[in-house]
C-alpha cells in the first residue's frame, strides 16, 4: 500500500519486481486513500486483515507466507500490522512511516511545509483522516502514537525500515523509537529525503522481503 497520495493503481514498479521473484501480490489503497472504505482513524488496519482473510481462502496462494510493504503513510500501518498480527505476517517493510514522533504537535507543526511534498500536505491529509480543521487534524494525528498505543513492546513479525538520512515528513527518531522497544528490527537508511529514493532502495526492499516469505 502507498501513502496519503499514491493509490494502488501506482504499485506497479514494487508489484513487477515482486513478480519477477515469482511472488504474487496485492495492492491495497492505504486507510482514507482512494477506494479505502475507511478513513485513517486508529483501528483502520482492519481493512487490510480483511486482505489476509480473504487471501487465506484462495487456493492458489499461501497464507503461511504472506509479506506486507507499506510506502510513506503506508508504512505505518504496515509497523502496526507487524505488531499487532505477527501470526499473519512472514515479513513487513515500513518504508518512510512513522511510528510516534511523526504525530506529536511540535512534528505536526514543524513539517506542514516540507519541501520534499509537492501537494497541499495538510489538506491530503486531513482527506485521509477525516478532520474537518486544523484542530481535528492535529488530535486525530496524535491518536495514531504507536507508543501511546501501548503495542511496541509486543512480539512483532521481522520487520525492516526504510528511509532516507533527511526525511522532513518522518523523524528518523521513529526509526530509534522503534529499534528499542520489542523485537529487533532491521534497518537500512539511504541518502536524502522522505523514503530515500535510490537506485538500490526498491531493489533492497524487494530482496529482503522475498527472503522473509520464500524462508531463505
Amino acid at each position: 500500500m502507498g501513502g496519503v497520495d499514491a493509490w494502488k493503481e501506482q504499485m506497479t514498479l514494487a508489484s513487477d519486481a515482486f513478480l519477477a521473484r515469482g511472488l504474487a501480490t496485492i495492492a491495497m489503497d492505504n486507510a482514507g486513500t482512494g477506494e479505502s472504505p475507511i478513513k485513517g482513524v486508529v483501528d483502520a488496519d482492519r481493512q487490510f486483515v480483511a486482505m489476509f482473510e480473504w487471501a487465506a481462502a484462495q487456493s492458489d496462494l499461501d497464507a503461511a507466507r504472506v509479506g506486507c510493504l507499506g510506502r510513506s503513510f503506508g508504512g505505518y500501518w504496515a509497523a502496526r500490522l507487524a505488531h499487532l498480527h505477527p501470526e499473519r505476517i512472514a515479513g513487513a517493510v515500513s518504508w518512510g512511516g512513522g511510528a510516534h514522533y511523526m504525530y506529536q504537535r511540535d512534528w505536526v507543526e514543524a513539517s506542514r511545509f516540507p519541501d520534499s511534498y509537492l501537494m497541499e500536505l495538510v489538506e491530503t491529509r486531513s482527506r485521509m483522516l477525516g478532520a474537518t480543521n486544523d484542530a481535528e487534524y492535529i488530535e486525530f494525528f496524535e491518536r495514531l502514537s504507536l507508543l501511546q498505543q501501548g503495542i511496541l513492546d509486543r512480539p512483532c513479525a521481522p520487520l525492516l525500515l526504510v528511509n532516507g538520512k533527511e526525511d522532513k515528513q518522518c523523524p528518523i527518531a521513529d526509526i530509534h523509537l522503534l529499534l528499542g522497544h520489542g523485537s529487533p528490527k532491521s534497518v537500512r537508511l539511504f541518502p536524502g529525503g522522505h523514503m530515500g529514493i535510490t537506485p538500490q532502495t526498491m531493489p533492497t526492499i524487494v530482496a529482503w522481503l522475498a527472503d522473509r516469505v520464500t524462508g531463505r
